[in-house]
């Protein structure tokens, strides 16, 4: 780092490492491969980084594969069903392709699941492991009934269809639409 960025390491942390900084706490565990990982992508990301980039931000750098998309990228694949990469195409089958073809990229829910699936064949990747293999279904602390579910659910639907439609969802706004829209006119104290 301080061959890249110069007085700008050195006056915020040395010229010598010190193990008991921040740094040194944030990027135990990583190995020697994974640094140079990380490093490399600086060097591809030099406009973005005129300073040195905060020590959790480095780590994210160093833990992201070569040649794999970033989660917001993989998510959005996996939607359409495109995968760039078999990594996403085993988070999706993980997740369930039936379910990412029929949501919206602003499930929270089910994007959720995927990012976790999508990190666990990453780690797989990190680590050396076969990508393919059984992903064990995390704890759910939803304890809404089927019922339920499938009752919020339909009111998302008719929430986005009253957007998307242009319905005022105020009942004043919504009467006098639909009273202009008949073509019937009130007096104001009607």
């Amino acid at each position: 780092m301080t061959e890249m960025y110069g007085h700008r390491w050195t006056a915020n942390f040395g010229v010598s490492a010190d193990q008991s900084h921040t740094w040194a706490s944030v990027l135990k565990g990583l190995t020697g491969l994974q640094i140079a990982n990380g490093l490399n992508a600086l060097v591809e990301k030099a406009d973005e980084f005129d300073w040195p980039p905060p020590a959790n931000v480095f780590r994210q750098m160093c833990l992201q594969m070569v040649g794999f998309p970033t989660t917001d990228e993989a998510w959005i694949q996996a939607l359409k069903g495109v995968y760039s990469h078999p990594a996403v195409k085993i988070a999706a089958e993980a997740t369930g392709t039936f379910d990412l073809r029929e949501s919206k990229p602003t499930n929270k829910a089910l994007y959720q699941q995927f990012e976790r699936n999508y990190a666990i064949v990453m780690r797989r990747a990190q680590t050396g492991q076969p990508l393919e293999g059984r992903i064990n279904a995390g704890i759910s602390h939803d304890g809404k009934t089927p019922r339920q579910l499938q009752l919020a659910q339909s009111h998302q639907e008719a929430r986005d269809l009253l957007i998307a439609q242009n319905i005022p969802t105020d009942p004043k706004a919504a009467r006098a639409l639909l009273l202009a829209r008949m073509g019937i006119r009130r007096s104001p104290d009607a």
